[in-house]
């Protein structure tokens, strides 16, 4: 080296090496080694350093000094084999273009966007005399380009030069590793400790008691990207998005994370999805362990992210799942406690220690009460006991919805059941009560219905009742309502004690008791439709619905009055009764009454048999 470098040069090269060895802001680095090559190579008039960016798939100038006006030459971007850089680029060797003629050539391979870029740079009184490129090579790959532009006719580039220019390439090249490795050791770093500072902004959310939704929206607001948390069976419990995530959207992350939730064996996954021609990187990270899963925590993000961001996230998972167990164990005290109270409560065992529990709960004892029972039955299930993740989620439901406007009231859990006691103002009008507690309750089964389509659910709601003394009251009467609902047919499954008539005598009864009352009442009418397949049962309970109006019965039925009228004696006579006569008809009404609600209509037939 010392043959072919001028002592000029040498030390140059010195002193390349000590800018290289002395700063680590890469940009300083290229100015100065750009700087130091011009003023050493006597030819050279301007010079510039190339970098070959992968995602451009370009040759991007970091470093243009000289006669140029570097903030326009930066703009340049060279695809390999362009320009006299490009060309070098390719060949992954030093070239020299010795002349006009030559530099014409290889000027002429310039986009025209390139070409007006090198126009404006340069001014329009110098001219390229001759240029020197030379790559820079690491590892036998070729990552960029150094080249020197000379614009007197009277200076050429020696051999010195090029191996000047080939000593500096190398000495780049090792600032760019050591920049590089520099650079992710700082990142690693940076990283490291933004995790860190994550995890202490954690868990000061956790120790002042923000709640889960407060620490989805710190992540959210931290890493910027869509996110979700479900519970261990897949329903969502939390999100934070951007505004611009839709329901839709959302509606199809739930039903993606229900087919995997279940199946999750790794602390993270991994994969890219699609939505609204979108590409995501879907990150699924699980929460709890894998004895006691607590559900997953879902990242959607349109960048990769790295291994040291799914790290930091594992640990917001950690936390995330303690304040899931914290909350649950909050949540399942309480209801206990709070079932305790309800079981006395509903028992009629009202003493002095359970109004100071009352008040302790913030139920006032001379407010009006209402008790109503949620019962749940599995269709797919032969024991018809549900899951006790199923059952919170009901309860969840059945808080949320009922409790919406009734803050002094509670839900809680009794066995496969849910009784809520609601209460209201004693001077709140007692129809106005009865109006909103129905609505809230079909609304709660609606929803219940289009969750769990498998689960068949009957409410029953008792009367309301003034202070607390009397509540067990509403409570055996909502305890009715559930039982009719199971024994009995009614056109809804929402039921208020408010609502049945003489359907109550029918619940002091045994079923056997009702079927002998209905066979001595209607049996021989019950046995000739059956044997002849007629309509005269139908026929008389229309003609009682209309209040025995013949017309309207006629109407109703699309026959004529003769016809009624023939069909009525005919009942008369099969019956030997006389449907004017009003203690006979009375039994007849009560009758048919129970048989339209009885659902063991089957009993029946074989009783009459």
């Amino acid at each position: 080296m010392q043959d072919t470098l001028t002592h000029r040069q040498l030390k140059s090269l010195i002193q390349v090496s000590n800018v290289i060895n002395s700063k680590l802001d890469i940009d300083t680095i290229f100015d100065s080694i750009m700087n130091e090559t011009i003023s050493v190579v006597e030819a050279a008039g301007g010079g510039s350093i190339w970098i070959f960016d992968k995602n451009q798939d370009r040759l991007i100038a970091k470093s243009a000094q000289g006669l140029f006006y570097p903030h326009i030459f930066r703009q340049i971007k060279l695809v390999s084999g362009e320009s006299m850089t490009g060309i070098s680029f390719a060949a992954k060797k030093c070239l020299i273009f010795w002349d006009e003629i030559e530099i014409k050539q290889a000027l002429s391979t310039l986009t025209p966007y390139n070409r007006d870029l090198l126009d404006r740079a340069i001014p329009s009184n110098f001219h390229f005399t001759s240029v020197i490129s030379s790559p820079i090579l690491q590892k036998g790959k070729c990552i960029g380009v150094i080249t020197l532009d000379s614009f007197e006719q009277s200076l050429q580039f020696k051999q010195e030069d090029i191996n000047l220019l080939e000593a500096i390439g190398h000495q780049v090249a090792i600032a760019l590793e050591k920049s590089s490795l520099y650079y992710e050791k700082e990142k690693t770093v940076r990283m490291l400790s933004h995790s860190i500072e994550i995890h202490r902004n954690l868990a000061n959310l956790v120790v002042n008691g923000e709640g889960i939704q407060s620490i989805m929206n710190f992540i959210h607001k931290t890493i910027g990207q869509h996110m979700f948390l479900f519970n261990e069976i897949g329903e969502l419990m939390a999100s934070a998005c951007n505004s611009s995530f839709s329901d839709e959207m959302t509606e199809y992350i739930t039903q993606y994370t229900k087919q995997i939730i279940l199946t999750l064996e790794n602390s993270h996954t991994v994969s890219d999805i699609t939505l609204n021609d979108d590409t995501y990187q879907i990150v699924v990270l699980s929460l709890g362990s894998k004895l006691k899963s607590l559900g997953a925590l879902i990242i959607l993000s349109k960048q990769k992210m790295s291994e040291v961001d799914i790290a930091a996230l594992e640990h917001a998972c950690t936390i995330i799942s303690l304040e899931l167990v914290k909350e649950q164990a909050v949540f399942e005290t309480q209801q206990r406690l709070r079932g305790e109270f309800v079981t006395k409560l509903f028992s009629g065992q009202m003493d002095e220690a359970l109004i100071q529990k009352a008040k302790h709960l913030n139920f006032d004892p001379n407010r009006t009460y209402v008790a109503i029972i949620i019962n749940f039955e599995d269709k797919l299930n032969e024991q018809k006991i549900l899951g006790d993740h199923v059952l919170r989620n009901l309860l969840h439901m059945a808080n949320m919805t009922l409790l919406e406007r009734n803050t002094q009231g509670m839900a809680v859990r009794v066995e496969n059941q849910i009784a809520a006691l609601l209460s209201f103002h004693s001077r709140v009008s007692t129809s106005n009560i009865v109006a909103e507690i129905k609505e809230h309750a079909k609304k709660l089964q609606h929803e219940i219905n289009n969750k769990y389509r498998e689960i068949d659910v009957s409410i029953g709601i008792g009367r309301i009742k003034q202070g607390l003394t009397f509540v067990h009251e509403s409570f055996v009467e909502a305890t009715k309502c559930i039982k009719f609902l199971k024994n009995y047919l009614f056109d809804h499954r929402v039921l208020s004690y408010t609502d049945l008539g003489v359907q109550r005598f029918i619940l002091q009864n045994s079923m056997e008791e009702l079927i002998d009352f209905i066979q001595e009442v209607l049996g021989p009418l019950i046995e000739y439709e059956q044997s002849r397949k007629g309509e005269l049962l139908s026929t008389l309970i229309v003609y009682l619905d209309q209040n025995q109006n013949i017309k309207k019965t006629a109407d109703s039925l699309h026959i004529h009055t003769n016809t009624l009228s023939y069909r009525l004696k005919r009942i008369e006579e099969i019956l030997l009764t006389d449907l004017n006569d009003s203690q006979p008809l009375f039994n007849i009404q009560l009758a048919i009454n129970i048989y339209q609600c009885i659902k063991a209509k089957d009993t029946l037939q074989k009783n009459k048999s």
